[in-house]
């Protein structure tokens, strides 16, 4: 048969290929066409058993999130799963390469499992602030027990076939081929002389609910993914499959469509847009294994770097003219001009020509500064090399992203937390805006950790990027300075700084905006602002970049998903109403970017989203 699913038949076993670039994944029409073929094997009479297989480099990687943003397309992979599970011939998974998500959902609503040795199997929808559906939370744990099952789906983190915790749900592991071993496998089904293997994960109802009873103690009484997947495991022992079946399918939809899994569904494509650069489809990437080194290089990129094969060698700062390096990783004099040249961002922010990086360990994350005529063989090998080296990264364009998108961004979200202390909201107010937003730390007080005299020559030099003057000699910079506050080392700075830990000054009461707008909303409307200013300017090939910038260059939660993600969350006409208002307060941090008008307009969202259609709560 044609399409996505090839049909072979195998000594009286119909083999089911999976064949859809990329990497498998269960679209609805690979769905619909494997319920056919599944039908049709079962009618036809020539087939004693079914085998499912992938065809390419793995069984399946499950659905495209994409799908989930999107009105439901039957058959979902619930009805697949069903129809798996409801055929009347035997039915056998042949696992290989990467196994993930719902195509592990598929798995195991087969009768039974053969993995070869290298399979991975994962389930990383909790990275993504979701939970498994399509008969996982109850289906996994009646095999392998509560404890491993909570285990895979809470971690998210992917295991060889090999793994001990997996055992009891494959019959076989092989070192060679796992579909021909499924074959025989399913044909011995059929005639009787195998049998399925036995549901033993409920065998030990103590110890089930132990495991239950372990996992609530660390997750509380919090609500999210991990508490949707611990309900649902917990049901699993508790309910017949059917009904445990139909409590799952509502917690998925419910936790699917939850503002939080929207935003870090958001994030996670954005991150992946973000690697697609136009370098890479003008020249083929520079191939970069040998880095010399003339200045700093953090430990933990260094060690990335090692990871994804490339030799470190430590050079001086006038170098070596041996031609040994790709790329040289500079904060001195020029490379070698045959070798690519990459600037470290230390502090001071980009410069206008050339390549630099500014890289953020704790993520880890790298802004990559493209200016004019670098060759785009660079730019695409140094994309590639930060790929093997599992770093995430945007490339930001010279000279319109100025010092740095991730400076600007963080210049902007201080100097509208400096005028929202000049207009009389408290230091305690302003940075519980800041964590209503996501941000694991409130402006003022990453202010005070800075030290607040690094901080007034940081946005002294940010603020015409923003159309701002430095901050005065009255502002509220300068007052703690003048008092001798000079930050968390001195024990004073917007906050106290006792040992017992930050404390905000007393009697610190705040004034009401104008139009009753709240900090968090003020803050917020700056950002978008200053993203849409540099949007404009062609600093970022597309606003997803931005949000990605936010979240691991100024540490906004994932469930966040970033200020433009918050926008179209919220609706852009709110936003504008929220500019308005405080336009006065400080026009360039709050006066309506004219493009940002224009997108109202024209009804649309950052995000190819209608702004009518928003939900404004």
């Amino acid at each position: 048969m044609g399409g996505y699913i090839d049909r072979e038949e195998r000594d009286g076993v119909a083999v089911l290929r999976l064949n859809r670039p990329v990497a498998n994944a269960l679209a609805p029409e690979l769905r619909a066409e494997l319920i056919a073929a599944l039908a049709d094997a079962s009618a036809s009479g020539a087939s004693l058993a079914i085998v499912i297989a992938g065809a390419g480099e793995g069984f399946s990687s499950g659905v495209d999130l994409s799908e989930y943003d999107a009105p439901p397309v039957a058959p979902s992979a619930s009805d697949l799963c069903r129809a798996v599970a409801a055929c009347p011939l035997p039915v056998i998974a042949a696992l290989h390469g990467n196994v993930l998500g719902a195509g592990l959902s598929l798995a195991l609503a087969a009768d039974a499992r053969v993995a070869h040795e290298g399979a991975r199997l994962a389930l990383p929808e909790i990275s993504l602030g979701m939970m498994p559906g399509a008969g996982v939370t109850q289906r996994l744990p009646r095999l392998v027990g509560a404890q491993a099952a909570l285990e895979l789906m809470l971690s998210g983190r992917s295991v060889r076939a090999t793994d001990a915790r997996l055992r009891p749900m494959l019959e076989s592991i092989v070192a060679a081929d796992a579909e021909s071993a499924a074959v025989t496998l399913a044909r011995g089904l059929a005639q009787g002389t195998a049998h399925p293997p036995p549901q033993r994960g409920l065998s030990d109802p103590a110890g089930y609910q132990k495991a239950v009873a372990t996992v609530r103690r660390h997750v509380g009484t919090a609500k999210g993914a991990a508490a949707d997947i611990l309900r649902a495991v917990e049901a699993a022992q508790l309910l017949p499959l059917p009904q445990g079946l139909a409590l799952e399918e509502v917690l998925f939809e419910e936790r699917a469509q939850s503002r939080s899994a929207r935003a870090m569904r958001h994030v996670h494509v954005a991150e992946a847009r973000a690697r697609a650069l136009p370098e890479a489809r003008l020249a083929n990437p520079r191939k970069i294994s040998r880095i010399a080194l003339t200045g700093p290089l953090s430990d933990a990129l260094g060690e990335r770097l090692v990871a994804a094969g490339c030799a470190l060698r430590r050079v001086p700062d006038e170098g070596p003219g041996d031609g040994w390096a790709d790329l040289w990783i500079e904060a001195g004099p020029p490379a070698p001009a045959a070798a690519a040249r990459l600037r470290l961002d230390t502090g001071a922010g980009f410069g206008s020509t050339g390549l630099w990086l500014r890289y953020a360990d704790t993520m880890p994350f790298a802004e990559l500064g493209v200016a004019p005529g670098v060759p785009a063989a660079d730019v695409a090998g140094l994309a590639r090399l930060f790929t093997l080296a599992q770093i995430v990264f945007v490339r930001a364009t010279l000279p319109a992203a100025g010092p740095g998108i991730g400076h600007v961004l963080q210049g902007a979200l201080d100097l509208a937390a400096l005028a929202l202390l000049r207009a009389g909201v408290s230091v305690a107010e302003v940075d519980a805006g800041a964590t209503a937003l996501g941000f694991a730390r409130g402006p003022c007080l990453s202010m005070d950790h800075e030290g607040l005299a690094a901080v007034q020559a940081r946005l002294a030099a940010l603020a015409p990027r923003l159309g701002l003057p430095a901050p005065g000699t009255d502002g509220p910079l300068a007052e703690r300075l003048a008092r001798g506050a000079v930050g968390r080392t001195s024990g004073r700075g917007f906050y106290d700084h006792p040992p017992e830990g930050p404390r905000a000054p007393r009697g610190d009461l705040t004034t009401p905006l104008p139009g009753g707008v709240s900090p968090e909303h003020a803050l917020h409307a700056a950002l978008v602002n200053a993203a849409e200013r540099l949007i404009a300017a062609g600093a970022v090939l597309r606003p997803g970049d931005l949000d990605v910038i936010v979240v691991h260059a100024l540490g906004q939660s994932r469930e966040a998903g970033g200020p433009l993600c918050q926008a179209d969350a919220r609706g852009l006409m709110a936003l504008l109403k929220d500019m308005k208002a405080l336009a006065p307060l400080s026009a360039p941090l709050w006066s309506p970017h004219p493009a940002l008008l224009t997108r109202i307009k024209e009804g649309l969202g950052y995000f190819g989203r209608r702004a009518a259609e928003i939900s404004p709560a």
